[in-house]
């Protein structure tokens, strides 16, 4: 549009309801280091009412529709469903807070107040609460992906002022730096004219987020910390950098962490968990993730094993797991035909359908939402273990060693 908001429109003529899902490309990497956890606040603070709508909630109820929201480090997520006759009151709510919240001190103490509980809950009052703190504190020294969504530290958000939040707003919150798409039974034509109708006026208060961040260096030498947790084991967590999502190296490490300990089935619960007794529980799996993704094996250790000796069973097994022969083409025709089942599972979902469409259109192209298994059709098991050797070193990893609290 003229105000710079990308639409696309996923028509679904057997649909009796209507989805708006509006990403904006806005997430915890777009953060000041020294005011955290904003992205997540946001989440919260939408919700709160603008100057013509004080309930937004409410207003989606009398709809006869739902609607929810998620941030991440890459970008944050909204998207609201109507029956499909009440669709105006989708663009009318959706464009009426991309317009203009209602910011005041009382909203934001409420919704800080929200916030804050949260992170004492999910972070200091639960087992490995702080871990994605941990992991990312070792594995990034540069780059924002360096604190996870939910912020680096609390005080950040206990001592937001309104001016910070403003700010935060009209930088990020515009036409030009969201992707609107507009999914079920509704043509064209009224798509576009209900876009103009809502949209057309709202101007764009920032530039479009260009998604610039700092290089993080090469880690070139083991990285350790050893802390303490809520939990009643001993834990150890193994992590590596890996490439990001558009690297083809990304859907291949994804296979291989399902292959390595995605399942009861894998090696790491066979060998580790079952067989030898190690752990009452072993995984690995890989985030995949703009800038970066994150390859992560752990296990929860069993009393009277110690840390180096699971760090090693760990390390020792994983390295096995990348040679040829030691899984078969028929482990990995598995995991992959069960990846590949569930893309076309989502794509029954007109939600998830609106969804992977803004994505794929932030990272460049919104057909890539139909190109997604290509990627992994044309893997094979010789490219996965070529990757996973690429990628899990012993001069990359991080190591994180975790004790209970005494």
């Amino acid at each position: 549009m003229d105000n710079g908001l990308r639409v696309l429109h996923h028509p679904d003529p057997d649909s009796t309801v209507c989805v708006l899902n509006i990403l904006y490309n806005v997430g915890a990497r777009d953060e000041d280091e020294n005011r955290t956890g904003f992205a997540h606040l946001f989440e919260h603070l939408m919700f709160g009412g603008s100057e013509n709508i004080p309930s937004y909630d409410q207003e989606v109820e009398k709809a006869g529709g739902n609607n929810n929201a998620y941030t991440n480090n890459d970008y944050t997520n909204y998207y609201i469903t109507v029956p499909t006759e009440n669709i105006e009151s989708a663009f009318w709510l959706e464009s009426d807070r991309m317009m203009q919240l209602a910011f005041s001190e009382k909203s934001l103490e409420v919704q800080r107040g929200v916030v804050i509980e949260e992170f004492r809950q999910r972070c200091y009052n639960a087992p490995f609460g702080q871990l994605w703190h941990h992991i990312r504190e070792l594995l990034y020294k540069v780059h924002t992906y360096r604190w996870p969504t939910i912020g680096k530290e609390i005080k950040h958000i206990e001592e937001a002022t309104l001016t910070d939040v403003e700010a935060f707003y009209y930088k990020h919150y515009h036409p030009a730096n969201a992707i609107l798409c507009v999914a079920g039974n509704v043509s064209l034509e009224e798509t576009k004219g209900l876009c103009e109708k809502w949209f057309g006026s709202i101007d764009r208060t920032g530039e479009i987020n260009k998604n610039i961040y700092a290089t993080e260096p090469e880690q070139t030498a083991p990285r350790f910390m050893e802390t303490t947790d809520l939990s009643p084991n001993n834990a150890v967590f193994l992590a590596w950098r890996g490439p990001n999502h558009q690297h083809p190296n990304s859907s291949m490490l994804e296979i291989f962490g399902d292959m390595l300990g995605g399942s009861e089935t894998s090696p790491l619960h066979v060998e580790l968990v079952q067989k030898l007794g190690l752990f009452n529980a072993a995984e690995s799996f890989y985030m995949r993730g703009l800038d970066d993704g994150i390859f992560m094996v752990y296990g929860l250790l069993n009393d009277g094993i110690g840390h180096k000796e699971a760090a090693e069973q760990l390390t020792g097994l994983l390295n096995k797991a990348m040679q040829p022969g030691f899984f078969t083409e028929r482990e990995y025709q598995k995991v992959l035909n069960k990846i590949k089942s569930h893309l076309l599972f989502e794509k029954t979902g007109m939600m998830n359908n609106a969804q992977k469409l803004c994505f794929h259109e932030l990272l460049g192209d919104a057909n890539g939402v139909n190109t997604e298994l290509e990627v992994y059709e044309k893997s094979s098991l010789e490219k996965v273990l070529m990757a996973a050797q690429t990628t899990l070193g012993p001069n990359n990893v991080s190591n994180l060693y975790y004790s209970p609290i005494q």
